[in-house]
């Protein structure tokens, strides 16, 4: 599939549509707005809590819209934030990204057959298939995971009583 060249106002329409912030159409009003078979290149999105802080900033190489507002993503980097600061990020080569309701507020959920890596300050857990929602920065790795600690975080448990 060859990317193609989509202008800088395809892109911002692709942004909004991702943005958990952003008043997002139920599934057939943004159908309107994106048609199945749009192609963006250098997807970035934010997702804020109703609080607005930041949780998320999910970062793809090349989204194409499916249909129902579902987007296949390649290249996929989600940075995952606690009290400011990233405190994972979850690296996959191909997902599938949609924007839901839950309650009321607009969740962007993420899923996966393929590979997987979630890296962390003291460790690493990579495997195959994952689920993320914004909706409390949930994560779960569906197959094959394997965690390695990191050698910080071994020492560490040598110092603590």
């Amino acid at each position: 599939m060859k990317p193609l060249l989509i202008y800088l106002s395809a892109l911002l329409v692709a942004a909004a549509a991702f943005a958990q912030d952003a008043e997002v159409p139920s599934t057939s009003k943004l159908d309107e707005y994106m048609e199945a078979g749009m192609e963006v290149a250098g997807v970035r999105a934010p997702y804020y809590d109703e609080n607005g802080e930041l949780q998320a900033r999910l970062y793809g190489g090349h989204a194409k819209v499916l249909e129902g507002g579902v987007a296949e993503v390649a290249n996929l980097r989600i940075d995952v934030f606690q009290d400011q600061k990233v405190f994972a990020t979850v690296f996959a080569p191909a997902c599938f990204t949609k924007i839901v309701d839950v309650d009321g507020r607009n969740t962007l959920v993420v899923y996966s057959e393929g590979d997987v890596l979630l890296d962390m300050e003291e460790m690493t857990i990579s495997g195959r298939g994952f689920r993320f929602s914004s909706e409390n920065n949930q994560f779960e790795i569906l197959h094959d995971s394997t965690v390695l600690v990191k050698a910080s975080a071994r020492d560490a448990r040598k110092v603590a009583p």
